[in-house]
């Protein structure tokens, strides 16, 4: 027998149609809650590691240099290669095997594309006197505090924040729209309003996508869960960062 349902990755909802699933883990016992959350974050973790390590191939073999000096099509090329590649991730999220490959490539391809930022951030660092991975390690410590808290309240709270997928689904069309124009007009007042608007967006993300994960994932999906919450927390890195160079007064852009 196979059934059609609606599950969220990568912060929106898809439909999927297989077999019946198994009940959502949130009907089990707290014991199996708390196993299917640890494999979970532990799977998102490896995603993580995945990418610092692409980003740290990039930064050493000096792509993140020249990709810095890439015009804007290269960048938007870019930038559609990455969405199309969350698409490819999706469509083998049930596939054993096959989707924990997909997820560490993936994971290793989006250290690429932020790699430029990644760069940036140690060479504002050093023009600044600090320690070249300085501003990476704030931005990493204030997105892990972000990231536990916001997860935390999600976890315990009783209100129901699925009516965010609508506000969330405008907010990134209106961000991207933005980043497009961010590319042609040289603005700090606007690169500081966008990466203010894109912590508060991922932080939304990251409310609306740790319940559904909670509430709409059978227990065998862990690795399905720690896809769909692996790109909120790149994702709210990247404008952390963003907003602590702002802050240190660079105003330079990837």
């Amino acid at each position: 027998m196979r059934q059609q349902e609606n599950r969220t990755f990568f912060g929106r909802t898809s439909t999927y149609t297989g077999p019946v699933p198994a009940e959502p883990i949130a009907v089990e016992s707290a014991n199996s809650r708390l196993a299917f959350l640890r494999r979970v974050y532990g799977w998102m973790f490896a995603g993580i590691v995945a990418t610092v390590f692409g980003a740290g191939i990039a930064v050493k073999a000096g792509w993140a240099e020249g990709m810095l000096t890439m015009g804007w099509l290269p960048r938007i090329l870019l930038l559609v290669a990455w969405i199309g590649g969350a698409y490819a991730v999706e469509k083998v999220r049930h596939t054993p095997t096959w989707n924990v490959v997909a997820f560490a490539l993936y994971g290793a391809f989006t250290g690429v594309v932020i790699s430029t930022l990644i760069l940036v951030a140690m060479m504002i660092a050093k023009a600044n006197g600090e320690h070249a991975g300085s501003y990476l390690l704030q931005a990493g410590g204030l997105t892990l505090l972000a990231f536990g808290g916001i997860s935390t309240y999600a976890f315990f709270t009783k209100r129901d924040f699925s009516f965010l997928r609508g506000f969330l689904f405008v907010g990134t069309l209106v961000l991207l729209g933005a980043l497009l124009i961010g590319i042609f007009v040289e603005s700090t007042a606007l690169q500081i309003a966008i990466s203010a608007a894109g912590v508060l967006l991922f932080s939304g993300y990251v409310l609306y996508d740790t319940q559904q994960v909670l509430r709409t994932y059978p227990d065998g999906e862990h690795v399905a869960g720690a896809m769909t919450l692996f790109l909120d927390f790149v994702m709210l890195f990247v404008y952390i960062l963003r907003f602590v160079l702002m802050i240190a007064g660079g105003g330079r852009r990837d």
